[in-house]
């Protein structure tokens, strides 16, 4: 796969850590979308899909504030697995702030309603509340922004089968977007002008021609030349294999002469504070 993917240490500035990439369901070794942001008072996770809730959890002391993009599956089931899983630890003080879009707070309490603990036990079982007990679930509007600790996150809306914010995230002088699911849309200007890096999909290999809302990495590679983007990660893969990869990079290098890195689970970004060669 080239290029690799980057453990870049330029120091305490804005990261982004993948802990999942893949387009709808999961595969082995490939979680679903999940993105943690790191600031230096906390975390932040984009997006909570199948097979993140494990590893956000190993990190629930460090998490300030949750942002799902939209209410489809493989950006947002694992929320429930999450919070099931904090309640078999102390529970903190404060409920962890969960940003979702509008309606989706009744969603989320019917979900977490069809699946009870139950048993023979008196009382009711923390797991069963998690979006009442552990989360603290606020509905955003898109172009209102949200302070968390350092940070300023806006929610941007954009074009997808289901109402779907990306994010902008400035912090310390840097700056990141995230595309979440879309296809291109004027809201980009917004989402990422000028941004130090884009996190942006490159689910297809052609313009999509369906209505349903997903990049192309031609399209991806496209917009980030026409907003200013300094570096580019590409992401949220219908495939996975070395090859497929591969041309999905050269389709956006087309398009796009700066940075680009590939999504990899596991490894972070740091935004870069000035142009690389």
């Amino acid at each position: 796969m080239t290029p690799t993917a980057h453990d870049r240490n330029h120091g305490a500035g804005l990261r982004l850590t993948v802990l999942g990439c893949r387009a709808g369901m999961p595969e082995p070794g490939w979680p679903s979308s999940g993105y943690l942001v790191h600031l230096r008072d906390g975390e932040v996770l984009l997006d909570c899909g199948p097979g993140v809730a494990a590893k956000a959890a190993a990190r629930a002391a460090e998490l300030s504030a949750v942002f799902i993009s939209h209410m489809h599956t493989d950006h947002c089931l694992d929320l429930l697995v999450l919070g099931k899983t904090l309640t078999q630890r102390p529970l903190p003080a404060t409920r962890l702030p969960v940003y979702v879009p509008a309606g989706a707070a009744a969603t989320l309490r019917r979900l977490n309603e069809l699946f009870p603990l139950g048993g023979d036990g008196p009382g009711e079982h923390p797991a069963d509340h998690v979006f009442r007990d552990v989360f603290d679930v606020v509905e955003y509007a898109p172009g209102e922004a949200i302070r968390v600790g350092e940070a300023t996150i806006e929610p941007v809306a954009m074009r997808h089968r289901l109402p779907c914010c990306g994010f902008r995230v400035e912090a310390g002088g840097q700056s990141l977007a995230y595309s979440a699911d879309t296809t291109t849309t004027p809201a980009f200007e917004k989402l990422a002008g000028g941004v130090d890096l884009l996190l942006a999909e490159a689910t297809l290999e052609e313009p999509d021609r369906t209505g349903h809302g997903h990049l192309s990495a031609g399209e991806a590679g496209r917009l980030a030349t026409d907003h200013g983007v300094r570096d580019l990660l590409l992401t949220h893969w219908a495939h996975t294999d070395g090859g497929w990869l591969d041309a999905q990079v050269a389709r956006a290098r087309a398009q796009f002469d700066g940075r680009i890195d590939v999504a990899v689970p596991d490894h972070t970004f740091h935004v870069s504070e000035t142009q690389e060669p």
